[in-house]
């Protein structure tokens, strides 16, 4: 038999369970509950509103901008901040500024799925997803969250939208992409549940998103409405499952997403106004207790024919706990209070996400706020345990996918003349030098297929396909010139390739003259060293593949060799 604590809350029950699985996601203790009612009772009607929104923040803009924000701080009582780009130093000096005028603490959040360098300069960014759903062990993930809480904390930072569980089925997904952990659904739930867990062991919220599941759309949310063509039970087979998971685990907070998803509201309206989705499916069905918020408001996924505060109306009104990226504010509060009055909302609406928001500040320690201290903030940022980390996930993600003859690792022993080809152009100079501290290899430029007789004296032959890792959004297709590349390699020869880009990368690519095959996930420093080692042995390749890339390479593919070992 299950049992319960239920708490009588001025009006609003709260039903927490003691079985795991039905625990209230925000829940600590009867103590908690005192100040959530204690609070609640003292505020004014314009302050419980004002709790709803959720306001973009920029540290890298003028003065003007700063005074709106105290302007929404003071008169709106808007109830958090969401920070965009530039310092951390300026950032914290912010935090303090606005935190220091606002009743109540606001609750800071950012977009930190690989770490603060998402927003913030000079900050090194952790591996993104695509490379996490390569990893075999997860714990590595779980030290990935608990990291990027560290830096959140330093910051003030107490709420990480992250992270993102959409399944990504679509290699043409403009918008998620290297954002997801993968193609497999129950990779990408044991990998959001662990970063989720190490969110939570250093106390920094976080928010599985982009609900119902962003992962089957070739469409970007931020510039029109993306179509999610599944049915309901391919939904729940595929895209709702890692949000099932999540729920039954406790994460504290969904984001609701801008699509349209006949399968579960026909009439064409985002998920993120749907009441269909959110209050009747979400919190009905799925029984989620924690803290709904939209994704930013401002995107053309909901904004198309939509004024600002009927955008923030319908998105409360829909279920919507937290109001992000408000456009404006004052307007969203008026129809929402005229709402409240004219009883289009119940009163007990706003109750409930306000003490569900009050819950959340209390967990994460806003029940008052100590100013920041901005000295070292780049060196605690950057320590040199988020460096390691960053390192060992590349070389425990070397994903080996084809290995003919084991060929790999090469004994630099037996003095092989060795040849290094980089395509596409990309800084490739960390590969090429690693690999000379193992054996002697020639830096071979080909331009073009008429060039490949520049190889006639090598055995073996190290290519390497360096796309640009500028942002988690860079194309993965490889240009014509080197597809033809590969596709002419001359006989006789040993060929080792190295992708460093989305595995969507081999889509189309011919790698039948290709002996040895490696996947990197990302084109970085750490990436290409960690490449190099495994072909010569130095690391073992110990990734697997985490999206199904065509018919020839399913996610899960990744050669394991035990006696992968150093040559003596």
């Amino acid at each position: 038999m299950k049992n319960f604590i239920i708490v009588t809350i001025t009006g609003l029950l709260f039903t927490i369970s003691v079985n795991a699985q039905r625990k209230h996601p925000l829940y600590m203790d009867t103590v908690q509950l005192k100040w959530v009612n204690d609070t609640y009772d003292k505020m004014s009607m314009d302050e419980r509103v004002g709790q709803l929104f959720m306001v973009a923040a920029f540290s890298n803009r003028d003065a003007e901008h700063e005074a709106e924000i105290e302007k929404l701080v003071r008169e709106e009582k808007i109830g958090g901040l969401i920070f965009m780009q530039d310092q951390a130093a300026r950032q914290i000096e912010l935090t303090n500024r606005y935190q220091k005028i606002s009743k109540i603490p606001l609750l800071i959040g950012m977009d930190a799925e690989w770490g603060l360098a998402q927003r913030l300069k000079d900050v090194k960014r952790f591996p993104w997803n695509i490379t996490l759903g390569a990893l075999r062990r997860n714990i590595l993930v779980y030290n990935v969250g608990k990291s990027i809480a560290d830096q959140a904390n330093r910051m003030g930072v107490k709420f990480d939208f992250a992270p993102s569980v959409d399944v990504n089925v679509n290699p043409n997904n403009p918008i998620i992409g290297n954002r997801s952990f993968g193609s497999d659904p129950e990779n990408v739930w044991l990998k959001g549940e662990a970063l989720m867990r190490g969110l939570q062991k250093n106390n920094v919220l976080s928010s599985a998103k982009h609900f119902p599941g962003h992962g089957d759309t070739d469409q970007d949310s931020h510039k029109t409405l993306p179509i999610i063509h599944a049915s309901k039970e391919e939904l729940e087979k595929y895209h709702i499952r890692p949000f099932m998971k999540m729920i039954r685990s406790s994460v504290p907070s969904i984001m609701v997403s801008h699509l349209d998803v006949p399968a579960l509201d026909s009439s064409g309206v985002p998920a993120t106004l749907s009441s269909k989705i959110i209050t009747d499916y979400l919190k009905g069905t799925l029984k989620f207790r924690g803290i709904i918020i939209t994704d930013a408001l401002n995107m053309e996924g909901v904004t198309k024919g939509r004024s600002a505060g009927e955008i923030d109306y319908l998105a409360f009104k829909a279920g919507n706990d937290i109001l992000l990226f408000s456009q404006k504010v004052k307007d969203g509060r008026a129809k929402i209070l005229e709402g409240l009055t004219n009883g289009s909302i119940p009163q007990a609406r706003l109750e409930e996400s306000v003490k569900k928001i009050l819950l959340a500040k209390y967990k994460v320690g806003l029940t008052k706020f100590e100013p920041i201290d901005t000295t070292n903030v780049l060196e605690d940022l950057n320590k040199k345990e988020y460096a390691d980390l960053t390192r060992n996930i590349f070389e425990e993600a070397t994903t080996l996918l084809k290995n003919q003859e084991n060929v790999l690792p090469i004994d630099a022993k037996k003095q092989p003349r060795i040849a290094f080809v980089p395509l596409e152009r990309k800084d490739y100079h960390p590969f090429f030098q690693c690999l000379n501290t193992f054996s002697k290899v020639d830096l071979v430029e080909i331009e073009s297929v008429k060039e490949l007789s520049k190889l006639k004296k090598y055995d073996y032959v190290i290519i390497g396909a360096f796309m640009s890792d500028e942002n988690v959004y860079q194309p993965y297709t490889l240009s014509k010139t080197s597809k033809d590349i590969l596709t002419k390699l001359p006989a006789n020869k040993k060929y080792f390739f190295s992708l460093f880009t989305s595995p969507y990368g081999l889509k189309d690519l011919d790698v039948s003259k290709i002996d040895a095959l490696l996947v990197q996930y990302q084109n970085t420093l750490d990436a290409q060293e960690a490449s190099a080692k495994a072909i010569f042995g130095e690391i073992v390749p110990n990734g697997v593949l985490p999206v199904d890339v065509n018919s020839q390479w399913k996610a899960g593919d990744g050669i394991l060799q035990l006696d992968y070992v150093e040559f003596e």
